[in-house]
């Protein structure tokens, strides 16, 4: 009877032991191989943030490359990119943004944020596709600067490999490495055209979400305000999809090729649809030839309305979509 009872004591003090010790490390983090990773603290942050998540067996694979759907679906939901402020008359696919891309796809909503959000996606990206250095570190910094204008330092780092930087990502490589969200080798190589790992796309999320942190302890990021538009030109053309859906294309002139074009708003009245477009702001510390550069913009609605183009402003003067169907820069 004794023997008995010792044995179901010591059979229930291990039972417990066990349990106390597969909880601990869901405690400390569930990911099993991070734990001697550089950046294991921002892959922490984000892991306890609910941001991230591993492979399904306990792992992050921190070393592994980085893929397109991952970086999209990271960014959208770190960023808090949604489609809140605009009405749709019609529901959006991301498939109107990339012709190969499955609704279906567990990674069509975070795609179709991103391009309603102006994200520099090629339409034809492949989700699976490992994505660069330099094209995440473009991404990040448009998502970053979807949530408001803020002040960058503008002293360039030298790099040894700069001339292999794609020259529309340059600007967000510089800002990148001179706000301190992302962290430069001793060797100051970038290596952009490498695929980003895991661990450092994390490190970097998570040092742009710092960044964001600070400059609003110091006082909210500025929207941008209104003012007189740098476009010229402006002009509107039509063309029938089919019988129930109109394209609508804008076209203007800007003063320099950092400028582009977005549609801000469409308002229904009677038979009209006025179309109201803005100007999107050349990025922060880069240089741009001055040169007259043609910028569009394209948007869908129903067959029965007739276009008319109403307004321009300033990025950013806040005008919530109402009614159109697809506006950005990859939709067809």
């Amino acid at each position: 009877m004794l023997k008995n009872l010792s044995a179901r004591k010591l059979l229930a003090g291990s039972l417990a032991a066990l349990m106390l010790a597969a909880a601990a490390p869901q405690a400390a983090g569930a990911f099993s191989d991070v734990g001697q990773d550089s950046n294991a603290v921002s892959i922490r942050s984000l892991e306890q943030a609910g941001l991230i998540s591993g492979t399904g067996s306990g792992e992050f694979q921190p070393k592994s490359a980085m893929t397109y759907s991952q970086a999209v679906s990271l960014l959208v939901k770190a960023f808090s990119l949604k489609l809140d402020a605009i009405q749709f008359i019609q529901k959006p696919e991301a498939s109107h943004y990339f012709p190969s891309m499955s609704d279906t796809a567990w990674y069509s909503e975070p795609f179709l944020i991103a391009a309603i959000n102006g994200l520099d996606l090629d339409n034809d990206v492949k989700p699976s596709a490992p994505i660069s250095r330099e094209q995440f570190a473009h991404l990040l910094l448009q998502s970053i600067l979807t949530t408001g204008d803020y002040s960058f330092n503008d002293l360039g780092i030298v790099l040894t490999d700069e001339k292999q930087i794609a020259e529309p990502y340059r600007g967000s490589v510089q800002l990148l490495l001179t706000s301190n969200i992302g962290k430069l080798e001793e060797s100051r190589q970038f290596k952009p055209k490498e695929a980003v790992s895991r661990s450092d796309a994390a490190a970097w999320v998570d040092g742009g979400i710092k960044f964001m942190d600070k400059i609003k302890q110091n006082g909210n990021p500025d929207k941008p305000s209104s003012s007189v538009t740098p476009l010229q030109g402006l002009s509107l053309d039509t063309a029938d999809q089919d019988e129930h859906v109109r394209k609508v294309t804008v076209t203007a002139q800007a003063p320099n090729p950092g400028y582009g074009l977005r549609i801000s708003g469409v308002r229904f009245s009677g038979d009209k649809a006025y179309i109201s477009v803005e100007a999107i702001k050349p990025e922060p510390g880069r240089m741009y030839p001055q040169v007259i550069t043609d910028v569009s913009a394209v948007t869908y609605i129903d067959a029965s309305y007739t276009p008319v183009l109403e307004s321009t402003g300033d990025e950013g003067s806040s005008q919530p979509f109402k009614g159109g169907i697809l506006p950005g820069k990859n939709a067809r």
